[in-house]
C-alpha cells in the first residue's frame, strides 16, 4: 500500500471517527488487511505512526509527510460547481478535509432552513472518493474549525466571502501556517441559490 495513502487515511479516520485502527484503514482503502498490516508495520518501525493500545495514530514525522487541504461550505445541494471544487482542492494535497457548515450556519447566513440536514450533507460528501473526510463546522467561528484540522493548505470556493490576507493572519495568530488558494469555477453560474430559486 502507498504510504502517503496510509498516513492520509489514518488522519482522515481521526478526524471523522476519533479511533483509528489497522483494520479500519484496511476497510476504508479497499487494501488486503495484510498488507495494510505490514505498511503499518513499516511506518511505526519509520515513526511516522505510532500505536496506542489496539489503536494508531499519526507521529509529528507522519503529519508533516502529508499535505493536508481544507474546504468548507454548506453543500446542500451537491451540483458540478462543487464537484469541480472538490477535485480541484484534493490535486493541492495529500488528504482533503470537507467542512460542512452547521444547520444553524446556514440558517444564520442564510435567513432559511437547509435543504438538507447536516448529517445527510456529512454522510453524503463522506462517500465522494476524492474527500479523506467530512466533518461538522464549529458554529460561528471557522478558525476553532482550522485548529482542529490545522491544514497546510485552505481552499476556497471562487465566490466564497472569506478574504484569503484575513485568514492567513488569524491562522497565524493561532500559530499555523498556512497557504489559502482561491478556487475558479467552469460554473460559475450554478449556485445553490439559483438552483433553490427556480425549483
Amino acid at each position: 500500500m502507498n504510504e502517503k495513502r496510509f498516513l492520509g487515511t489514518v488522519f482522515g479516520l481521526g478526524l471523522s471517527e476519533g479511533a483509528v485502527s489497522v483494520s479500519k484503514v484496511a476497510e476504508r482503502t479497499g487494501c488486503d488487511l495484510r498488507e495494510t498490516r505490514s505498511t503499518a508495520d513499516r511506518l511505526v518501525s519509520g515513526g511516522f505512526v505510532k500505536r496506542i493500545g489496539t489503536g494508531i495514530s499519526l507521529t509529528k514525522e507522519g503529519r508533516n509527510a502529508i499535505k493536508v487541504v481544507f474546504i468548507g461550505g454548506g453543500f446542500e445541494i451537491i451540483h458540478s460547481g462543487h464537484i469541480h471544487t472538490i477535485d480541484r482542492a484534493k490535486s493541492l494535497g495529500d488528504v482533503l478535509v470537507v467542512v460542512v457548515a452547521r444547520d444553524s450556519t446556514i440558517r444564520m447566513r442564510k435567513g432559511r432552513d437547509p435543504v438538507t440536514g447536516e448529517q445527510e450533507r456529512v454522510g453524503l460528501l463522506s462517500s465522494l472518493r476524492q474527500v479523506d473526510a467530512a466533518i461538522l463546522g464549529a458554529e460561528g467561528d471557522i478558525y476553532q474549525t482550522l485548529e482542529r484540522v490545522g491544514p497546510d493548505v485552505v481552499a476556497l470556493g471562487y465566490d466564497q466571502h472569506h478574504s484569503e490576507p484575513e485568514i492567513v493572519r488569524q491562522a497565524a495568530k493561532r500559530g499555523m501556517r498556512l497557504e489559502v488558494v482561491r478556487l475558479d469555477s467552469p460554473h460559475p453560474t450554478i449556485k445553490t441559490s439559483k438552483l433553490l430559486r427556480e425549483t
